[in-house]
């Protein structure tokens, strides 16, 4: 055989090793990324408002597809002396997500090193429905104190090291997710009881305007839940609650006259988006709050107060506020007029519509006015 033949030939199996190799790191290269990106999508979604059901959805759904040796698995989460599940994957959901398990069901949990098949005491119903092979592994979700398991079940004992070290890592999120979770629902109830306080100062000081800022409050969150922004009812809720609440920088003499106002006294009365401003982003986490109130009396058109914003420069929560807010008040009697019926307020709302308001969200809150039935027959 020719020298040079053997040369090329030895040539051609080294760059078939080469490319070989160079395909295993490409491989390797692209698994990692993946994990990356899945790992960084857990992080990125603590701090948005998402519910423990699809949060935990992904995260089961992210340990499947990143370790073949996982096949199905399930999460639970502290409620006092229970545990409930938050997201089950490749196991009965029905069964499961109505289920709550006492505490002391569970064994004591040790290293995630460790697997563990009989981890429920006598719980055979669920014990039966968890499991789907005779490998299973509990990892807890831990901070300062336990706030959950999640339970994953293998189609092998053996599990790689850097495996087990990317299941630490999204369990740890884990963590830190249901943790702020729970602070998160703290905060809001603070909030929630900060902004009925206000409200009942409001109340107290002008009280022709009694009940004026529930009203709104319930028709802004019902609008926001129709139209299928629930992600933004706390918001929507605290800042409709507390839309007025800058009335309190006015003289009552202002507020209370039955008789037309003046120009300067109107400009007074123009003051009371940005005092509410003022007053609520005092107080740590009211901040974006502050900003949907200063915006509640923006016309669609540019016309209204106090910046002067167009269309869609104005907050979304706060066109709702707008629509809302006219609506109530023309249909509530005031010192100087009598209440419009829901149907002549309707016919102002509808005139106004690309004026004053978001046309969009008008046409939804009619809707939602004639589905409850707030119309009266003529």
């Amino acid at each position: 055989m020719d020298k040079s033949y053997e040369e090329l030939l030895a040539l051609k199996e080294e760059l078939e090793e080469a490319y070989e190799e160079l395909e295993n790191a490409y491989n390797e290269l692209e698994e990692l990324n993946n994990r990356f990106i899945r790992v960084t999508d857990l992080i990125t979604n603590i701090s948005i408002d998402i519910s423990m059901k699809n949060y935990f959805g992904k995260l089961l759904s992210y340990f499947v597809e990143l370790i073949p040796e996982i096949s199905s698995g399930c999460v639970l989460y502290k409620e006092g002396d229970f545990f409930r599940f938050a997201s089950v994957l490749g196991h009965n959901k029905k069964l499961l997500l109505d289920t709550a398990i006492l505490t002391k069901e569970f064994h004591e949990i040790r290293e995630i090193e460790n697997f563990y098949c009989n981890y429920i005491k006598n719980f055979d119903v669920i014990k039966n429905n968890i499991i789907k092979s005779n490998k299973s592994l509990i990892i807890p979700l831990k901070t300062f104190e336990l706030h959950g398991y999640i339970i994953l079940d293998l189609k092998d004992k053996i599990i790689k090291k850097v495996e087990k070290d990317l299941i630490k890592v999204m369990s740890k999120i884990a963590s830190i997710y249901l943790v702020s979770k729970t602070l998160y629902s703290e905060q809001q109830k603070f909030l929630k009881n900060t902004a009925f306080a206000f409200l009942k100062a409001v109340d107290f000081y002008d009280p022709y305007t009694k009940g004026h800022s529930e009203r709104v409050s319930y028709y802004a969150t019902s609008l926001a839940k129709i139209i299928g922004k629930e992600e933004i009812i706390n918001d929507i809720f605290l800042a409709s609650a507390l839309h007025d609440i800058g009335k309190l920088s006015i003289p009552q003499s202002i507020l209370l006259k039955k008789e037309r106002l003046t120009e300067e006294e109107f400009e007074k009365i123009k003051e009371h988006p940005v005092k509410g401003e003022e007053l609520v982003k005092a107080f740590e986490g009211f901040e974006k709050i502050g900003k949907i109130i200063r915006h509640h009396h923006e016309r669609y058109d540019g016309k209204g107060y106090p910046d002067g914003l167009t269309g869609e420069e104005i907050p979304f929560e706060s066109r709702i506020i707008t629509v809302v807010d006219a609506f109530d008040a023309m249909t509530t009697a005031r010192p100087y007029r009598n209440a419009l019926s829901v149907n002549m307020a309707t016919k102002e709302l509808i005139e106004n519509k690309g004026k004053q308001f978001d046309p969009q969200l008008t046409d939804e809150f009619i809707k939602f006015l004639k589905i409850n039935k707030f119309f009266e027959e003529e």
